[in-house]
Parts: C-alpha cells; structure tokens; sequence
C-alpha cells in the first residue's frame, strides 16, 4: 500500500453562521493570545491522503490566510508513493520539509488516522492507550475585557451546562484588575467547579496590539495574589524558551505551573522535564512537533515520559501531568481527545473543550459530520471506530472551502519536468522509485525518539 493522491484545502467558515465576515452584523471572537485581533470565521488547512486501495486519512490546521498555498509540491516530492504503515519514515520526511520550510507537524495526523483505518483500530488503541471517556472542561478563549461582571456570568452559564470546570484568561500588566476576574470567577464557579487560568504569554503575539510581557517576579505576585481563589493552574506566565525562569517561578507558586502548547520537539520538552519547568505538560498534537516529527509522535512519547518520572519520583512529590491543549479545530481536537486516551482512566484530570461566546463545538466542529456532544453524565466518549473516527461533511467544505492542489505521480512528474528539466526529472524518479520499494516492505511499527 502506499500513498497515490494528496489534496489539499483552504477552508474559511463565518462565524455567524452563513453570512461572509463583511457585513456589519458579523459575529467577532477576540482571542486572548492575539490582543486586539477580531477573528470572524474559521479558518484551516486541511490535507487529504488518498492510498492506492482508497483509503483515506486526514489532518487539519488553523491559517490564517493562504500561506500555505504553494505546500502541496513539496508534500508530493516528499509523501507521493510512501508507505503509510512506515512511520519511522514518515517522520524523517516531516523532519525534512520542516527544516525546507514551515513547520508541518501537524501532517502526521492524517497519517495515523490511515494507520487506524488499515487496521482498523482507533487511534487510541494502536498507541497502545485505553480509550473510555474524558471529562470535558470548558476553556473560554477570550479575556473579555477583563470585566469581572461578564466573565461570571459565562461561568455561571457553563455551570449550569453540567461542566466540571472552566479555564478563564488574562492578560493585562494590571495585577488587581487581573485577580478581581479571577475572584469573580471563583465566586461564579463556586467550591465543586475545577478553575484554571491562562495568561497565553507562552508565545506573545502583537500582530494588532502590544502584548504585556511579565518578568518572573510580576508572575510570582500574580500567582500568590490568586492563590486563595484555588486555581488547579496557571497557564503560560512565561515565554515558553524560559525553562530556568518557569523552573524558578514553579518553585515559588503553591499553584501548579502549565504550558506547552506550542512546544517544537521532543528535545525541547525533555530540556523542560530535566529543569522542572512545568507541573502540567499541555502540548498539542496539531501545534506541536513540526521540526524534528509530527505531532502525535511527540506527544506520544511524553505521556509515556511523564509516567516513567512520575514513578522514578515517588508518591511524595508533586506529580507531572498531562492534559493537552486543544483549541485548533474540529480535527485537532479528534487528535488530542485519542492521545488523552492514552492515559489510565485514574490518571485522567480533566479535558479542555473549546467553549465560548461565539466560539463553540458548531462553529470549530462545523465541516465534521460526527462532533463530540457530551452523555447524561458530562463526559465525551473517545471514538471507537478506526483512525481518528470522525467524518469530514464535504458539503461544507465544497460551500465554505477550495481545493488549492491535488498531488499524484503524474502531475508532480509534470512539475518536476518544468521545474528541473527532462534529465533530471527522471534522475530523480529512479532515485525515489529506490525509497518507495524499500519502504514497501517496512511493517508498521511505534516510532520512538530520536525520530
């Protein structure tokens, strides 16, 4: 088996329903890690792997616009005619055009939920985990101005929706206006609702706004100054290269330290487990990974890792946990719900679940025709069918999207031709023709680091 056809999509779906973002009465999301920015639909990339026997996996991304319009010869020079089953090589290939270009992690998604589908496993399962359930909770994504009025009344609302906890975020210099939210917050959720906070200062962004920036002592005095309001976390204090200054801050907040959302590689997350820079490792598959494997591979080893510290240290030290971050897409989300899987059922806190004004389960889930709706009891179950076990609505993708390039042996000939010339285009079709057949034989098989 091997890969025949790739295609790729840019999608953009309003937020307000069916209405194009120019009319005035367009709904608007502000998110937190963009200060000042007015988000109006969603926007994604997402990638389709054909095989020769007609499977198919898919993978998604967020865009912000068509940056990624010119990927799809390069996914076919390095992805037309592999193996999916040969994920030790696939993750070399990821490796590669990431180093060439931009990152591009988040591919090896669609390759698993092909490895799924072949044996037709969840993904869950065929990374070894156990599946079940996962208790949501809803992560608003906007600070709201920081108006402690608004913010309880969205708690308030997520309450009475039956959710187990709820994450707010800040994001200002203003150390009082910061805690009167959070107080507010507390006050809403009252005493058997989970709280966590998020500053999303891993990775600042000033496309629009000037972002604020808090040294370790602002994020020390933050952290105490919260402390009575008993968040289960704070969420990216610090930029997420500060590893020594993260270690530091851990050490003096009563209140455990998160992050990791955008974290690159395996390496880097290593370099974080060694310095103790985090008490909660929160990466996404679809962000994270990109420029040494993809990510499921990642992730995969550092639930795996955390467990094996977790039982070197003892019982009587704070334990690492896992808890991904989830707030790409419908897709993305269908990633981290089967990685959550992988952990034991008794050491499962609880799962972030996009859920705001404006930014909710029909908007970010909209082009899949399966969502992930909660039972009687709050919980979402962890897809049994095989691969990611979702399925794309191409109805809204062909209303709300256009396929930007389709990739097969014989367009990417006529590229390579064109681009390098006759000689060389065969040069290099014997040379590929080399790797497909070796790769033909590989069965599948973990892959583990160094990828």
């Amino acid at each position: 088996m091997k890969i025949e056809r790739i295609e790729l999509y840019y999608v953009k779906i309003p937020l307000s329903g069916d209405r194009p973002g120019f009319f005035d009465d367009r709904v608007v999301f502000e998110p937190n890690w963009i200060p000042g920015y007015h988000q109006i639909d969603l926007r994604l990339y997402l990638l389709r792997l054909v095989t020769d026997a007609g499977i198919d996996g898919v993978a998604a991304i967020p865009a912000m616009g068509r940056e990624r319009e010119s990927l799809g010869a390069l996914l076919g020079a390095y992805l037309l005619g592999l193996n999916p089953l040969d994920m030790r090589l696939v993750n070399q290939r990821i490796e590669e055009f990431s180093i060439l270009g931009m990152r591009n992690g988040w591919i090896d998604a669609a390759f698993w939920d092909l490895v799924g589908k072949i044996r037709r496993e969840p993904l869950w399962k065929v990374l070894g985990g156990e599946g079940g359930f996962a208790v949501p909770y809803a992560s608003l994504g906007s600070n709201h101005d920081h108006d402690p009025r608004l913010v309880a009344e969205l708690v308030t609302e997520r309450r009475n929706e039956g959710f187990a906890g709820v994450k707010i975020r800040v994001k200002s210099d203003e150390l009082a206006r910061m805690v009167d939210v959070v107080a507010a917050a507390r006050e809403a959720a009252g005493d058997s609702m989970e709280l966590m906070v998020d500053a999303n200062l891993g990775w600042p962004t000033e496309l629009v706004e000037k972002s604020p920036r808090w040294d370790e002592d602002f994020a020390a005095r933050f952290a105490e100054a919260i402390t009575p309001y008993r968040p289960s976390w704070l969420e990216e204090p610090l930029h997420r290269a500060d590893h020594e200054g993260l270690a530091r801050l851990r050490a003096r907040s009563k209140i455990p330290i998160a992050g990791g959302e955008v974290t690159p590689s395996w390496r880097e997350f290593r370099s974080m487990l060694d310095a103790g820079s985090l008490d909660i490792y929160q990466p996404d598959a679809v962000l994270a990974g990109g420029t040494y494997a993809g990510g499921v591979s990642v992730v995969r080893w550092l639930v795996r890792e955390i467990r094996r510290r977790n039982a070197a240290r003892g019982p009587e030290t704070r334990p690492l946990r896992y808890s991904p971050h989830t707030w790409t897409n419908g897709l993305g989300f269908a990633v981290n719900l089967h990685l959550f899987g992988l952990l034991p059922q008794a050491e499962r806190g609880l799962l972030e679940l996009p859920h705001d004004l404006h930014w909710q389960m029909p908007q970010w889930a909209r082009f899949l025709r399966n969502g992930f709706a909660r039972d009687a009891e709050g919980r979402i179950r962890i897809p049994d069918e095989p691969g990611l076990g979702v399925e794309i609505d191409w109805e809204v993708i062909a209303r709300f999207g256009k396929r930007i390039d389709v990739v097969t042996k014989a367009s990417l000939a006529a590229w390579t031709v064109l681009d390098h010339g006759w000689r060389e285009a065969v040069y290099l079709r014997n040379k590929k023709r080399e790797v497909e057949d070796r790769s033909a034989l590989a069965e599948f098989e973990l892959p583990e680091p160094p990828f």
